[in-house]
C-alpha cells in the first residue's frame, strides 16, 4: 500500500512540474508508447543496408600516451580464460566474463526482467532490486573500449575477439525494446558510443561479415528508438543533449544509411542546446561542475566528428563551450580538485574503468582547451585516460587563475589566492536551484560555502550516494542541513518533491562584489524561508588574507510568518580528513596533526560538533564532521562566524579525529538503503 501510495505521490508531483504543452507531449508519447508494445520487433528489421560498420576513428599514436599503472588497470578489466574482469563504477566491482548476466543488480542479487516491453518496468518504484543506475551502469558497455585499446596496445587478438564477443553477448540477451536497458534514452546514445568506439579500437577490417551485420542492427535499433522517443521539455537536460549528440554522431559517420538524416536534426537541436544549458558566463544550467563536464564530454565527441566530416559547428557554438571550459577551470584547485555541488552520478561519455574519476572535470577542461583552442586554461591534472585518445592528452597545466570573480548568470563567486600563505579556493554559491521545472540535480544550496587549502578540500558538500533507490538519504543529502549555509527549523530552503522534482523552488540573487583596504565583499540573498517564516536570508562572504568572514542576516519581509520559528543553525561541513575539537568558542580544525584554521562565533550563537553523513563517491556511504552554530535567542537576526586559517607548519598534537562527548547524535544511517 505504502509503495502504491508513493507511487501515486510521484506522477501527482511530476505532473504539477509540467506546462500545458508537456502535458499534451505527454500524452502524444504515451500513446506511441503503447503503440510500440503491440507490434514485433527484431533485429532483423533494423537490417543495415550497408556492410560497412560505422566507427569513431582514434589517431592511434596516442597510445603511447597511456601509462603503466593505467595499462595494469586495463588488464583488470580484461577476462581472461581463468579469472574474471573487474570494472569498477558507482561504488562496486562488476564480474566481467563471457557468460555474463546482462539483467542482474550486483547489489540486491535480484534480476530485473528481461522479456517484458521495456516501459512497462517500474524502475522507479521498485526497493527490492536496488538502484538501476548499476544495472544500466554495466549495459553502458563502457568497458568494452578498455579491452579493446589493450588489445591494440598489446597486439592481442584474443583480447580483440573477447570485445566483440562481449558485444554480441549483450545483443543477444537484449532483444530490441524487451528488458531494463531500453527505456532511458541516455543509456541508449552511451551505449552507442561505446561500440563505435570499440569498432574503431578494433579496426572495422577484424570484424567479420556475420557480427558487422549484427551491429548493424543493433545500431539502427538505438537510433531508431532515440529518435522515437527524445527526452523533452523538463527532461530536456544532459539526456537530450546525449541523445542528440549521439544521433549526431552515429549519423554522420554511417552516411548511406538511414541514421544520417537524423543527424542534420541532431545538429541543429545540438546548437540551440548549447546556449541554453550552458549560461554565457559558462556555468553549467544543472548547478553541477561534473554534469557540465559531461555536456561538454557530449560536444568535444560532436566537434570531432563534424570537423572529420568537414562541417565544424558554428564559432559561436564552439566559443560557449569554451566558456564552459574558462569557468571549470576556475574552480579547480592547484592539484585538479573541484568542490562537489549539486548532483554527481560520475556519469562519463568515455570512461576508463577505474571507476571514480577524481580529475574528471580537469580532463574535460583540458580537452575543451585543446579543441577550442584555448590553451589559456589547459588543468594538465591526472594520468590520460581513455577519453584522451580522442579529445587529446593532458596539456601542461596553465598558470592558475588568481583573484576574485563572480559569474553572475550562473550564480558563483570564486575566489582563488592565498590565505595564511596558504594556496586557497573559496566557492560562494548564489545560483538557482537548477535546470528546467524539476531542477533535478540541483540541491537546496542557497548561499553554500566551500573552501579548499593547501589544493585539498576543506568546507566540502555532503554528496550524492544514490539516485532512485536513494530514499530518504537521498532527501537529505539534497537538503539545506547537508550544506554550508544557514537553516530554519531544519527544513529546507526549497521543497523536494521526488527524488528528481521540487514543488518549490528559492530564488538567489546576487547583491554585489565589492573590495576594500580589509579584502573582498561578496553578498546575495534567497527567498527560500520568506513564505512560512516571514524572513528573507542574506549572507555577505569577506575574504581577506587571513581567511573569511561569513555574515548572516535575517531580513523581515513585512509578510506575517506562518509557521512557528524554533531554530536558526549555520552548519559548515567539514572533509572526512578533516578534525575538530571545540575549544572554548571557537572549534578548532586540524588535518594530518597539523592546525588548519580557527572557526569562532559571536556569543549569540552556542557551538556543537556533529556526525554528518558523508557520500564521497556515487553509491558509497560514510560520515564526516559538521560544526554547527544554534542561534541562543530566536528573536537575534544577525550572526558573524570568522574562518581563521592558521599559518601552516604548526603541529597540534592534542586534538583526537574522535567527536567530543558533547555532539549531538549520530545521524541513523540505517534507512540508506541497498549499497
Amino acid at each position: 500500500m505504502a509503495g502504491s501510495l508513493g507511487k501515486l505521490g510521484w506522477y501527482v508531483n511530476r505532473l504539477r512540474a509540467m506546462s500545458i504543452p508537456e502535458l499534451g507531449h505527454r500524452l502524444r508519447e504515451a500513446g506511441k508508447r503503447r503503440a510500440s508494445a503491440t507490434r514485433s520487433y527484431d533485429y532483423a528489421g533494423f537490417a543495415a543496408k550497408a556492410a560497412d560498420l560505422p566507427f569513431l576513428p582514434i589517431d592511434l599514436t596516442r597510445l603511447h600516451l597511456i601509462d603503466a599503472d593505467t595499462r595494469s588497470l586495463w588488464r583488470s578489466v580484461a577476462p581472461t580464460t581463468t579469472a574474471p574482469g573487474i570494472y569498477r563504477a558507482l561504488g562496486h566491482d562488476f564480474k566481467l566474463s563471457s557468460d555474463m548476466d546482462w539483467h542482474l543488480d550486483p547489489a540486491s542479487g535480484l534480476r530485473w526482467p528481461d522479456n517484458v516491453y521495456c516501459f512497462d518496468i517500474d524502475y522507479r518504484h521498485d526497493r527490492q532490486r536496488g538502484d538501476v543506475k548499476l544495472v544500466w551502469e554495466l549495459n553502458r558497455l563502457q568497458f568494452v573500449p578498455v579491452i579493446a585499446a589493450l588489445s591494440r596496445l598489446e597486439n592481442d587478438d584474443e583480447l580483440a575477439q573477447s570485445a566483440l564477443d562481449v558485444i554480441e553477448s549483450w545483443i543477444d540477451a537484449n532483444p530490441p525494446f524487451k528488458g531494463i536497458n531500453w527505456i532511458s534514452g541516455i543509456e541508449l546514445a552511451l551505449r552507442v558510443v561505446s561500440i563505435l568506439l570499440t569498432i574503431g579500437l578494433i579496426g572495422r577490417d577484424r570484424v567479420g561479415a556475420r557480427l558487422s551485420h549484427k551491429i548493424g542492427a543493433c545500431l539502427a535499433a538505438h537510433a531508431y528508438w532515440l529518435k522515437r522517443f527524445p527526452s523533452r521539455y523538463s527532461s530536456a537536460n544532459n539526456h537530450l543533449i546525449a541523445e542528440e549528440a549521439a544521433l549526431f554522431i552515429l549519423g554522420t559517420l554511417w552516411q548511406g544509411q538511414r541514421t544520417a538524416t537524423d543527424a542534420l536534426a541532431a545538429r541543429d537541436t545540438l546548437i540551440a542546446e548549447v546556449f541554453r544549458q550552458i549560461h554565457h558566463d559558462g556555468v553549467g544550467a544543472e548547478q553541477s561542475p561534473t554534469y557540465t563536464a559531461f555536456t561538454c564530454e557530449w560536444y568535444l565527441l560532436a566537434f570531432i566528428v563534424a570537423r572529420a566530416a568537414g562541417a565544424p559547428f558554428p564559432d559561436d557554438v564552439i566559443a560557449r563551450v569554451a566558456a564552459a571550459g574558462e569557468h571549470l577551470r576556475w574552480m579547480l584547485d592547484g592539484a585538479g580538485h573541484h568542490p562537489r555541488i549539486g548532483d554527481d552520478d560520475e556519469g562519463r561519455v568515455i570512461a576508463s574503468g577505474a571507476g571514480h574519476e577524481p580529475f574528471y572535470v580537469a580532463s574535460i577542461v583540458s580537452g575543451i582547451a585543446g579543441l577550442t583552442g584555448r590553451r589559456d586554461i589547459a588543468a594538465g591534472y591526472g594520468a590520460p585516460q581513455l577519453r584522451n585518445l580522442l579529445v587529446g592528452g593532458p596539456d601542461a597545466a596553465s598558470v592558475s587563475c588568481t583573484g576574485t570573480r563572480t559569474f553572475e548568470r550562473g550564480g558563483y563567486t570564486v575566489s582563488r589566492g592565498r590565505m595564511s600563505g596558504r594556496e586557497s579556493l573559496a566557492v560562494f554559491d548564489h545560483g538557482p536551484l537548477g535546470y528546467l521545472s524539476i531542477a533535478a540535480h540541483g540541491h537546496a544550496d542557497a548561499l553554500s560555502l566551500m573552501l579548499h587549502l593547501d589544493a585539498k578540500p576543506v568546507l566540502v558538500d555532503a554528496g550524492t550516494y544514490l539516485y532512485h533507490s536513494g530514499g530518504s538519504v537521498r532527501d537529505r543529502l539534497r537538503g539545506t542541513a547537508a550544506h554550508n549555509t544557514l537553516c530554519i527549523n531544519g527544513t529546507d530552503q526549497s521543497e523536494i518533491s521526488g527524488a528528481f522534482n521540487w514543488r518549490r523552488k528559492a530564488v538567489s540573487k546576487h547583491l554585489g562584489l565589492s573590495e576594500t583596504g580589509h579584502g573582498i565583499h561578496v553578498s546575495a540573498q534567497h527567498d527560500g524561508y520568506a513564505r512560512d517564516y516571514g524572513l528573507m536570508c542574506e549572507r555577505t562572504v569577506s575574504i581577506d588574507a587571513a581567511g573569511l568572514t561569513v555574515t548572516e542576516k535575517l531580513l523581515a519581509t513585512g509578510d506575517e510568518a506562518s509557521k512557528p520559528l524554533t531554530s536558526i543553525s549555520i552548519g559548515f561541513l567539514l572533509h572526512p580528513k578533516c578534525s575538530a575539537k571545540i575549544e572554548g568558542a571557537a572549534v578548532v580544525v586540524t588535518r594530518d596533526g597539523e592546525m588548519l584554521m580557527h572557526v569562532s562565533a559571536e556569543s549569540n550563537v552556542s557551538v556543537t560538533l556533529e556526525s554528518a553523513e558523508y557520500s564521497p563517491a556515487f553509491g558509497v556511504m560514510g560520515s564526516a564532521t559538521r560544526i554547527v552554530f544554534y542561534a541562543n535567542h530566536l528573536k537575534t537576526r544577525e550572526f558573524r562566524t570568522r574562518i581563521h586559517v592558521q599559518a601552516a607548519a604548526v603541529p597540534v598534537n592534542d586534538v583526537s579525529p574522535a567527536l567530543q562527548p558533547d555532539q549531538v547524535p549520530v545521524s541513523n544511517l540505517a534507512d540508506a538503503g541497498p549499497r
